[in-house]
């Protein structure tokens, strides 16, 4: 048995689905019981020619079947449930952790290696939950009763076939620590092989303009290989603990039936409790084939364990984790002003402070912006705004009371939309009614576009949002960001991608979203400026407050 002890303390924080689980199916390995001692009941009726009793045998044979089918399609739902469960808190602790500051700000940090853990690294982790733990917990349970019952009808046999038990359960075990120190390799190359795939995607314009095609398919190629050698690696070793697995197995069987065909030879025992000794002896190994089958299936999920727990999605890692803050007001017109109180922050193992001694305020009722030369720390203002950093010195202040990061919503310079209906991707933090996002779309200059296609809000959008032009998508977050409640709007280059009509829209769109809550943009744009009556102006050795 191998025992993950992080997988096993999330699926006992869902006992109800957990014992069920395990209940049904220690239920669906009585089953096999009964049916051994239906099946020796008939063969020794044969035996002593009692015709009656062969045919009630036989009808209980196919009860028990019946039953067996039964008990294990509720069993199956309730460990899909399980599973179910545990995958989606995993989610819920691990996304958010992966959001600190460290990890935002990490550029060894590949997209394409944390989709992979996300996504196909929590996936994986099913088989060993849904699976794997209920028919540990059945081993446990099981093969000691028919190992005892054994013994019973034949000491002998018992003895062989409890031997066979604990090698078939202790041999593997070196096997599984080789694996397990593989496996780490494993899925690095397949983190590495994700992130180069999801890369080379995003870029594939840029890598045909540059002639780069080939470069990134052998590149590709090469990761492949690596990951197809992880995996034999794998393989090799997989197939020494089943081997190893299958020999106690077959030793115990063996040895057991030999036993009680030899003593049935000599001291002539009752046929029924031969044939029984028989089936039982193989019935004992029943629970530990399967443990060895879900062993396997959720092997992929195991893997990815290590990169999990350092990404924050089990209770060990969640120190790491940003704590969520109580939302300052549900209106966003309760919030007046935004003030910045001689902020200074510098960056680990850098002498001069990327921002010193700040002091700014930003209120409601007209658009404000940070702008400077690229270093100046805007950026790093947001992130500070946002919490992903602490700051040196000084202090962010919402009406007087500490700003929180669920006082903000943001905008971010290239918007991610997701593939799915506009309406899905408006109601991301929440559902909303039309009358809502109708009222959010229209403040941000969206709604008439949205009603002129032919479905609506139910519009598909592509990945990315790829099947919408850049003003579109840039308006359509801002809508997203409107639907979120927050008394503060953050803006990041709202219009860097898009012409100069298109542009003014969006700042058009900001300045009347401005009338009901504290907005700032980040811009380079001198264009973007107009009409902006408070601009903080950022540069390495200065910071001015610049009133047009």
């Amino acid at each position: 048995m191998m025992i993950v002890p992080e997988l096993w303390r999330e699926a006992a924080k869902f006992p109800a689905p957990l014992a069920w689980s395990i209940i049904w199916l220690v239920l669906v390995f009585a089953t096999h019981a009964a049916q051994a001692l239906a099946i020796a009941w008939t063969l020794a009726s044969v035996i002593s020619g009692q015709t009656d009793e062969v045919w009630l045998a036989l009808g209980m044979i196919l009860g028990i079947a019946v039953l067996r089918l039964l008990l294990s399609l509720v069993q199956a739902s309730s460990a899909a449930r399980l599973g179910g469960l545990v995958r989606r808190r995993l989610r819920e602790q691990a996304i958010p952790a992966a959001l600190v500051a460290p990890r935002l700000h990490d550029t060894t940090a590949r997209d394409g290696a944390i989709r992979a853990s996300l996504g196909d690294g929590i996936d994986g982790t099913d088989a060993y939950v849904s699976k794997y733990i209920p028919a540990t917990a059945q081993v446990v349970l099981a093969c000691p009763l028919v190992v005892i019952t054994v013994a019973i009808l034949n000491p002998w046999a018992g003895v062989w076939v409890g031997l066979a038990v604990v090698l078939a359960l202790t041999g593997p075990l070196l096997w599984k620590k080789v694996a397990a120190r593989r496996g780490l390799n494993h899925w690095d190359s397949y983190e590495d092989l994700s992130a180069d795939l999801l890369e080379s995607l995003r870029g594939m314009a840029t890598l045909r303009v540059l002639g780069a095609v080939p470069e990134t398919r052998h590149r590709l190629h090469d990761r492949s290989e690596a990951l197809r050698s992880a995996t034999e690696r794998v393989m090799r070793v997989s197939l020494a603990e089943t081997g190893v697995t299958d020999f106690a197995i077959q030793a115990g069987v063996v040895a057991a039936g030999t036993t009680a065909a030899l003593h049935a030879t000599t001291g002539q025992p009752p046929a029924l409790e031969t044939y029984l000794v028989l089936l039982l002896a193989s019935e004992a190994f029943r629970p530990i084939r399967d443990l060895s089958r879900h062993w396997h299936a959720g092997f992929m999920g195991l893997t990815a364990v290590p990169e999990l727990i350092r990404l924050g999605a089990f209770n060990g890692s969640e120190e790491h984790a940003r704590p969520e803050t109580p939302i300052g007001s549900e209106s966003p017109a309760t919030a007046r002003e935004l003030r910045i109180q001689a902020l200074t922050y510098r960056y680990p193992g850098t002498d001069l402070p990327v921002l010193e001694d700040i002091t700014h305020t930003v209120s409601r009722g007209t658009l404000s912006a940070v702008v400077g030369t690229s270093g100046a720390g805007k950026s790093t203002l947001f992130d500070l705004l946002l919490g992903f950093l602490t700051p040196e010195s000084g202090e962010i202040l919402l009406d007087g009371q500490t700003l929180h990061s669920n006082d903000l919503a943001v905008v971010s310079q290239r918007p991610v939309l997701f593939t799915g209906t506009i309406r899905q991707n408006l109601t991301v933090t929440g559902a909303r009614s039309d009358t809502e996002l109708e009222t959010a779309c229209a403040a941000s200059g969206i709604l008439d576009e949205i009603l002129s296609f032919s479905r609506g809000f139910d519009t598909e959008v592509t990945e990315a949002g790829l099947s919408l032009s850049g003003g579109q998508r840039q308006r359509l977050a801002l809508a997203r960001a409107l639907l979120a409640r927050r008394p503060v709007l953050l803006v990041d280059e709202p219009t860097s991608a898009l012409d100069a009509v298109r542009a003014a829209e969006v700042i058009h769109t900001l300045h009347r979203v401005a009338a009901d809550r504290i907005v700032l943009m980040i811009s380079h744009r001198p264009e973007s400026l107009l009409d902006v009556e408070s601009v903080l102006h950022l540069d390495n050795d200065h910071v001015d407050r610049i009133v047009p």
